[in-house]
Formats: C-alpha cells, structure tokens, sequence
C-alpha cells in the first residue's frame, strides 16, 4: 500500500508536460535510436572510446527527455542530436583530458621485510628520481612538486605562481612526460 501512495506522490509531484513537448520528446529519441550507431560513431572519432562514447550518446538521451529548452520540434532534429552528442563528447573528452594520470611515475613504496637486492633497487630508483626531478625546468619542478609531492590543488598552484590553470596543468604534464622517460631510459 505504501508503494502505491509513494507513486501516487510522485506523479502528483511531477512537472505536467504538454502534448506537443511529449511529441517533440518522442520525435528526438526515435531519431537517437534509428541513428544511434552514426551518433555513436561521432562520439568514437572525438573520444577515442566506445565506452566513453556510449556514455555521451547515453548522456544525450537523458537530456532529450529532460531538457525544458525542447518546446517545439526542431526542423532537422537528427541535426541536433548529432550536435548535441558531439558537443558532449567534446566537453566530455576536455574534462578527461584535463586529469593527469599518475601511471607513467609510480612510487615505490618499499617493504620493511623486503630483501637487501630489493631495498637497494627502490633506493636507486628513488636517487634517479631525484635527479630528474633536480633536472626539470624550475617552473615545471616547482608546479610538479607542488601538485604531485605536496598535493596541493592546480589552481592554488596557478593563482601563486601568477599562472593559468591551464599552463599549470601543462607543465605537470610536461613533468610527467619527461620524468617518466627518464625512468624508461633507465630501466
């Protein structure tokens, strides 16, 4: 009986939709699924990704039948889908593209019952890291150690060294770049 009550709240409290937003709604998502394997592949040439862009094309569904800007049915609605999925897989692909992974330095965290071959291993991995660390640019250092070794934020980082969010984030890559082909090369 409770779950009959919660429903019947729930519709009370949902927004009323007009028929002609039902009929634009309904006009969109047919259009999405018959070209969904074109929207998809959209997404796949700007991310890289199938599963990355089925996420966008799943994303645009949802803000087909969410959005209040759709009142009236456009004139090339597959159109604006296509636009609509690659405007997310664009903004999709620069927020992934702004995080920088970790992969390419990895810290070495050393067991204390480790054996002496493998405690002198780590030590010397960690003196090489130094060094090339000691060899970046001071700004690229200073933003890496910063970001990396202090965990600060970037953009606390940027507001201090009077530098854009962005150029920080591009001389952490450039760290990242170049500390883990140094580490590569010697291996």
């Amino acid at each position: 009986m409770s779950e009959i009550k919660h429903s019947a709240e729930f519709s009370n409290a949902a927004p009323h939709l007009s028929a002609e937003r039902a009929r634009v709604r309904r006009l969109l998502l047919a259009h999405l699924v018959e070209e969904r394997d074109m929207l998809l592949c959209d997404a796949i040439r700007i991310l890289g990704s199938p599963d990355r862009a089925e996420d966008v094309v799943q994303d645009a569904a949802v803000r087909c039948l969410s959005s209040a800007a759709l009142r009236e049915a456009p004139e090339n609605p597959l159109g604006l889908l296509r636009r609509m999925v690659r405007n997310l897989a664009l903004d999709h692909y620069r927020k992934h593209s702004r995080e920088t992974p970790c992969e390419g330095v990895v810290e070495t965290l050393v067991c204390p019952s480790a054996s002496v071959e493998q405690r002198l291993a780590a030590r010397e991995q960690a003196a090489r890291m130094a060094r090339s660390i000691g060899r970046l640019p001071p700004k690229t250092r200073r933003a890496f150690v910063e970001a990396r070794l202090g965990a600060r934020p970037q953009t606390d980082i940027a507001a201090e060294m009077n530098l854009s969010a962005s150029r920080v984030h591009a001389l952490i890559r450039s760290a990242h770049d170049q500390l883990s082909a140094e580490m590569a090369a010697g291996e």
